[in-house]
């Protein structure tokens, strides 16, 4: 615990440390001396990543609106069913640092990002926080580095433009994601680090997700999404990578292959004449390996980091709903505390947060970081 009463976050290995002391000995225990000294006790080496873990917890009420009333007493909080006894409790609200990633592969995303600029900085980032923006494409970029300047946020978002078409299996929003939790990590823990999302893109799958989940179990850093509605008066926008747009014949932007010949199955095939190989058993082999890579990470970062996603179908609902992020971001209460088993031999723990208050109370639900990395037993 720091001198300011914030809790400190360190990292430490226990191990034995075996002091031999030289010195002359009367020669009445020159006997003794001669002994041989008994063996070292072959103790295990304990590693962690944290002996302090931070959960954020949101509480809503009935309304959906933020609770703020709340003690530390009404909280408990259990470490893979374990009870756990806080060390330190906060529901100061904490100026902000928020990465704002926005889907540039989505017109919509980019129309409510056009439209919705000024309400972003005024209400979700607020007088006293700080953004930045990413956006995804080829390479996920960083257009603006964490600033608090509203101006520059403000022209930012207005001036997004569609995203180069990215090479296949890239160009998803899973990757300026991961490079924004990055970004996060190097901003102070006496602020509140979050991620706001402009997606339709849920992406749950894939090994970005993995990593993002791995990222937050470290950091405690909630990650929110909106879901963007087709903006009323949205102007229409033509996709230039269209075969329409580029042409299809010789000398043009593009040039469409013939499709190559299938079987019944509409697995390709091979005869003569052609140069197709017959990749059938290729294709299994790949649908076998998916399911081992990829199974595992299905998983919901959102609901893991302790944030929520919202579908809202118009623009006013859009609108409330960036609102109450804010409110939500504002209204996050700090619970801390050290693992009662710091030789568990599980790497990744499960925390459950509930709530000690009377059953009549007005709490619709409680969202709270899910999972950290936890000890290590070598």
């Amino acid at each position: 615990m720091s001198r300011s009463g914030r809790p400190c976050f360190w990292t430490f290995a226990a191990a034995v440390a075996v002091l031999t002391a030289m010195a002359a000995a009367p020669a009445v225990f020159k006997a003794a001396a001669q002994q041989q000294a008994p063996p070292r006790p072959n103790i295990p080496t304990i590693r962690t990543t944290t002996t302090l873990v931070e959960v954020p917890v949101l509480v809503l009420d009935k309304s959906g609106q933020p609770m703020d009333i709340l003690g530390e007493s009404d909280f408990s909080v259990y470490d893979d069913n374990l009870p756990q006894k806080l060390v330190s409790f906060d529901n100061t609200p904490r100026p902000l640092s928020l990465a704002i990633v926005v889907d540039t592969n989505d017109w919509d995303a980019i129309d409510q990002a056009h439209r919705s600029a000024q309400l972003i900085t005024d209400m979700v980032v607020g007088a006293a926080g700080e953004a930045s923006i990413y956006t995804p494409g080829p390479e996920p970029r960083q257009i603006v580095p964490f600033t608090s300047d509203a101006n520059k946020l403000v022209n930012a978002l207005r001036h997004l433009t569609k995203a180069p078409v990215a090479p296949q299996g890239g160009g998803s929003i899973l990757e300026p994601l991961n490079l924004a939790m990055l970004s996060l990590r190097h901003e102070p823990q006496s602020r509140t680090r979050a991620a706001l999302i402009i997606s339709k893109d849920s992406a749950k799958s894939g090994l970005g997700a993995q990593a993002l989940i791995e990222g937050d179990m470290s950091d405690a850093m909630p990650i929110f999404r909106i879901a963007p509605n087709r903006p009323a008066n949205a102007q229409a926008h033509v996709n230039p990578d269209t075969p329409e747009e580029r042409g299809v014949g010789q000398g043009s932007q593009r040039v469409i292959a013939p499709p190559a010949p299938v079987d019944s199955r509409g697995q390709p095939t091979s005869s003569a004449g052609n140069a197709n190989l017959n990749l059938g058993p290729l294709f299994g082999a790949a649908a076998t390996l998916t399911g081992h890579i990829f199974e595992p990470h299905n998983l919901d970062f959102v609901y893991y980091s302790g944030g929520l996603t919202y579908n809202p179908s118009n623009d006013s609902e859009f609108d409330r709903k960036l609102s109450l992020i804010g409110d939500e971001l504002r209204a996050i209460y700090h619970l801390y505390y050290s693992p009662s088993d710091l030789t568990a031999q599980a790497a990744l723990h499960v925390i459950t947060v509930k709530l000690d208050i009377p059953a009549t109370a007005s709490v619709g639900s409680t969202t709270y970081r899910r999972t950290y990395v936890g000890a290590k037993l070598h």
